[in-house]
């Protein structure tokens, strides 16, 4: 892993994040847009970058998250060089892979760990 590449954060509301983000705490909105069943706003935080993910889909996991969870960090993601020489690594460590290999909000590769592999953590990879 190279660096800590964003931290997605669940939304129940995408206009009243955006504006907490950004009026309240400063941060300044880079991009927003829709990928399959959620809304997304990127948000750059200085040197870091929070990832507004709002449900499309009451049923997606996004949607499934806020409604049992309620609004709040949903995963970390790091940047990686080659997903699949890092993930088949991360495999053989012993970490479970969630989902498939495919283009993420960025248009790049990302895939997830289970967080009962990465101490509870949904963990994202994102090839840069």
């Amino acid at each position: 892993m190279k660096r800590v590449h964003h931290v997605g954060i669940a939304v129940a509301d995408l206009e009243a994040a955006i504006k907490l983000y950004t009026d309240t705490l400063g941060g300044r909105l880079q991009r927003r847009g829709r990928l399959d069943d959620l809304e997304f706003a990127l948000i750059d935080a200085g040197d870091d970058e929070l990832e507004l993910l709002a449900p499309d889909d009451a049923e997606s996991a996004i949607g499934k998250f806020v409604k049992e969870r309620g609004p709040g960090i949903h995963h970390v993601a790091y940047g990686v060089d080659d997903i699949h020489q890092e993930l088949d690594r991360l495999r053989a460590a012993g970490l479970e892979q969630a989902g498939e290999v495919r283009t993420g909000v960025h248009g790049t590769p990302i895939v997830f760990l289970h967080p009962k592999s990465v101490g509870g953590v949904l963990t994202e990879l994102v090839q840069e």
